[in-house]
């Protein structure tokens, strides 16, 4: 395993590690499997960075220092640079293999400045995992953004993590992507008071998408506007290869600040594709609702949206009860 440990005083201090590592490979001193692992000393490390290497690649803060203290901030976006490979502060390529990510923070400075619900040019991942056939594990990390704050492909699983954005900021098409124990913020739109968007799965056709399994969802309260744990891009058909609004959320707590319906459908004139069933769609399973005194509710789903689906025990201990049940036809398979 080739080791290094980055300290956020020198300038590019990562860049300049990703650099010398793919100097060595091409030089022959290390070969194209040699794991990596890079350290993080406490620090803000002010740079947007790439990698792309076939390397197995674990990168975290040095021991003893937590997410909030370890910090890869930048400002990027669509306007400044165009493309998924491109507008994100951190990028994973198609070219990785295996990829842990512990205990460190993401966070993408820009400030959105386009009036309406979603533009383009205010894209501006935090992170990306632009990559369809290796696998993604991330634990103790904090992403935080605005609009597409965590933009996933693939498969990855992300345990005890924080992300916070205020529209569509958890999507992708991914295959799968398994949240654990993670909490979900919904900010503030700075521009003003307009509905947020937790979740926009464009997920693969047949495939898991986005679960969601004892997560927290919270959201600041608008005056006038909604919040939504999910928002369908409304491209999904049976035929489509993508943009299937694929998400469960499996013994998870919401915010009463969260819309009942939990779907952004514009009034039911989009189409929500598949319908929820026990597999696909959207589902969800003994959802508790959180007061504004924090006490856990049972949860009301007569107002959900049409379109969902409320999982039996049945469904539940026969597909969703357990990490191997979620993961079993994924590349995680082999690793847990």
């Amino acid at each position: 395993m080739l080791e290094l440990s980055i300290n956020a005083k020198t300038p590019a201090s990562i860049n300049g590690a990703f650099k010398k590592i793919k100097e060595m490979i091409v030089s022959g001193a290390v070969d194209k499997k040699t794991p990596v692992h890079l350290t993080l000393d406490a620090g803000v490390y002010k740079e947007i960075i790439k990698y792309n290497l076939s390397n197995p690649l674990v990168m975290e803060s040095a021991n003893g220092v937590g997410a909030s203290n370890c910090i890869i901030q930048a400002e990027n976006c669509e306007a400044f640079n165009k493309g998924l490979e491109n507008r994100s502060v951190f990028i994973i390529g198609p070219n990785a293999t295996t990829v842990t990510l512990k205990n460190f923070s993401i966070i993408n400075t820009h400030i959105k400045s386009i009036d309406g619900s979603n533009t383009q040019a205010d894209s501006a991942e935090a992170f990306t995992w632009n990559n369809t056939t290796g696998t993604l594990y991330a634990e103790g990390m904090r992403f935080s953004g605005r609009q597409n704050t965590l933009c996933l492909k693939g498969f990855s699983l992300l345990k005890k993590c924080y992300i916070e954005g205020d529209t569509d900021f958890i999507y992708g098409d991914c295959d799968t992507a398994l949240f654990e124990e993670c909490e979900i913020f919904v900010r503030e739109d700075n521009r003003g008071d307009n509905n947020g968007y937790a979740v926009k799965s464009l997920s693969l056709a047949n495939k898991k998408g986005f679960i969601f399994s004892e997560c927290t969802f919270n959201a600041m309260k608008r005056r006038r506007a909604s919040v939504y744990l999910y928002r369908t891009e409304g491209k999904g058909s049976a035929t489509s290869p993508k943009n299937w609004d694929n998400a469960v959320i499996l013994n998870c707590t919401i915010s009463e600040i969260f819309n009942q319906e939990l779907v952004w459908d514009d009034d039911m004139s989009l189409t929500v594709f598949p319908r929820g069933n026990a597999v696909q769609g959207l589902r969800e399973y003994k959802t508790k609702t959180v007061s504004k005194t924090n006490k856990p509710m049972e949860t009301d789903t007569t107002k959900r949206s049409i379109r969902a689906y409320t999982l039996t025990d049945d469904d539940y201990y026969k597909n969703y009860s357990s990490r191997f049940l979620l993961l079993k036809d994924t590349p995680f398979a082999s690793q847990f």
